[in-house]
């Protein structure tokens, strides 16, 4: 996937690194803790940027958001990072530890990844953590489809948006009652 990313031309680094800083609205790391998946394109190593990784905020999100033939790789310190999902579509993994893992998984067809999801938490639930997975549901697939089902279409947003409260609204005691029991909690 790295080399993909490396060799494929797309529109300039520069050029996508304004968009994200027009569609964040905030550029500044928060308190809380956030962790952000990139994989190195040269090594495929996974690395996972935070507020102490002295990385910015936007570099960060433009690197997990770097979609092989679609978005350039981010440059960061000398590396090139692209999306973390190149690694794990949900990494999943990295909330070993926690009681309880909301997982929030998009519907997107899997890259060639070096873990899958469902093993990642096949293993966090072998190791008692309690793991709840809310997927894009049937309305969802079906607004998107009828709207053109291009997930990278930024003319979406809105209908995606819509749909996605809407589902929400519908998970919402699920997801309440998951979280509900106390104990350290985790959400990808």
């Amino acid at each position: 996937m790295g080399a993909l990313a490396l060799s494929t031309p797309t529109v300039a680094e520069a050029k996508r690194r304004e968009v994200i800083v027009s569609r964040l609205p905030v550029h500044r790391w928060p308190q809380a803790r956030l962790e952000i998946v990139t994989v190195d394109a040269f090594s495929g190593e996974r690395i996972v940027f935070n507020r102490a990784s002295g990385v910015d905020l936007v570099d960060a999100v433009g690197a997990s958001s770097a979609l092989p033939g679609v978005w350039p790789p981010v440059t960061i310190e000398k590396h090139r990072y692209i999306d973390g999902g190149c690694y794990s579509m949900a990494n999943a993994d990295l909330a070993a530890g926690f009681d309880r893992v909301l997982v929030l998984q998009p519907d997107v067809p899997p890259l060639l990844v070096v873990e899958s999801m469902d093993e990642q938490i096949e293993r966090l639930r072998r190791n008692g953590t309690q793991v709840e997975v809310i997927t894009p549901d049937e309305a969802m697939k079906v607004a998107l489809a009828s709207a053109g089902g291009n997930a990278l279409d930024p003319s979406l947003l809105g209908i995606a948006a819509r749909v996605g409260r809407e589902q929400a609204r519908r998970e919402i005691a699920r997801v309440a009652a998951f979280w509900g029991a106390g104990g350290q909690h985790a959400q990808f």
